[in-house]
């Protein structure tokens, strides 16, 4: 003969247990992340740093070859240096020097990057995905600040031309870029309240 024995579901866990359960990731695991993640960004600001020339002719050459699709007289580049055609026989070349450079626009951002990799309000997911979408912003908009440089240049002569778009236009759209890039960073990183 078999007896009925009422039998009551498992309760869900409550409280601390169940905040465990719930972790995506071991906590050692989690940190050790972290630390990987911090370090890597420690070294790519030291990277861009040490490899400044060659951060700069990429940039150069990327310039070059974008506004070659709207430059009526087409551009080139060389090492750090675009060339725009702005007569039909003056070619003006553009160095990328270490002032105009989006290293000075991105290492702020991925220092800070780090410190929200490093820290538990932020998820290292969501840290990740906040570096990644700042810094494009910052090439963008140095990319962006170059070619408004080599547009005023084609409209208003090496004189008058150069120096807005250098001294004023390029300024103005770097330092708001920048605050965009750090409204993105923040934005994208969804820092937690301590609680």
């Amino acid at each position: 003969m078999t007896t009925l024995i009422p039998v009551s579901p498992p309760r869900p866990a409550t409280g601390p247990q169940r905040q465990q359960d719930e972790a995506p990731h071991p906590p050692a695991l989690d940190r050790i992340t972290r630390i990987l993640l911090a370090t890597a960004l420690a070294g790519g600001i030291v990277w861009m740093l040490v490899q400044a020339e060659a951060v700069r002719a990429a940039e150069a050459h990327l310039a070059a070859w974008w506004m070659n699709l709207w430059i009526p007289g087409g551009a080139a580049a060389s090492d750090d240096v675009f060339l725009l055609w702005i007569s039909e026989n003056h070619l003006v070349g553009f160095q990328v020097t270490a002032e105009c450079t989006a290293i000075i626009l991105i290492a702020p951002l991925l220092a800070l990057g780090a410190c929200f990799a490093l820290s538990t309000r932020v998820s290292w997911p969501r840290a990740v995905g906040a570096i990644v979408a700042s810094a494009a912003v910052m090439v963008i908009v140095n990319q962006v600040r170059l070619a408004l440089i080599g547009f005023s240049t084609l409209q208003g002569g090496l004189g008058a031309g150069y120096e807005f778009g250098h001294r004023f236009a390029g300024s103005a759209v770097g330092i708001a870029g920048f605050a965009i890039g750090l409204i993105i960073l923040i934005a994208v990183a969804g820092v937690r309240r301590r609680r």
